[in-house]
């Protein structure tokens, strides 16, 4: 029978194949391998759990699949609270679902859900792969070098260069995004831009 994260991989598979900034940017990866990744809870999930988004025909069966996995992943961290303070890491969460260290063990590609509250700064950061923000639900401002700064929301997407600085600023609503790495460094992490 399947989990609660198979049926998320599922509606991430559908998702992705079909909507051709996906597809674009990366192939869905071919070589799947389910792994036994331990749950690592966040306080961010209660409050995805209870968001009442705006349905959307495109992205809400994804949104609903991740409500219902959001007690079962690896939610991580990658940034102290020296560095980013405790009101955004209460509000801010993000999990692996395809990737070196997803649930589901790729080596093509990674794929990540991420999640920010309402009235957070995500502060500029920079990292080695290629990346693509793919919006899901809510909305938020992002900004990156050589870029024009551009309110997202359902089913728009971003993408950044390699090492490209970029931030996100949400505002009365939250996001929650499908983020796609490729290129180099899938395992590496983001670091914050600093003066």
């Amino acid at each position: 029978m399947p989990t609660p994260l198979d049926d998320l991989l599922a509606h991430t598979r559908a998702l992705w194949i079909g909507t051709p900034s996906l597809a674009d940017f990366t192939p869905f990866p071919d070589d799947l391998v389910p792994t036994t990744q331990s749950s690592n809870p966040a306080p961010a999930a209660q409050k995805i759990m209870d968001w009442q988004a705006a349905p959307n025909p495109i992205t809400g069966a994804i949104h609903t699949a991740v409500q219902k996995a959001a007690h079962l992943v690896n939610w991580q961290f990658i940034y102290s609270e020296a560095e980013v303070g405790r009101h955004f890491l209460d509000n801010y969460a993000y999990f692996e679902l395809i990737g070196p260290t997803g649930h589901f063990h790729s080596a093509q590609c990674n794929a990540y859900i991420g999640y920010w509250g309402p009235h957070l700064y995500y502060p500029a950061h920079h990292h080695a792969s290629e990346e693509l923000y793919f919006v899901l639900s809510g909305e938020a401002l992002f900004e990156s070098d050589g870029d024009a700064a551009a309110t997202l929301g359902p089913t728009e997407h971003r993408r950044h260069a390699s090492h490209q600085p970029h931030a996100m600023t949400t505002k009365d609503s939250a996001i929650l995004t499908l983020v796609l790495w490729r290129g180099p460094d899938l395992g590496g992490s983001s670091q914050l831009v600093t003066a």
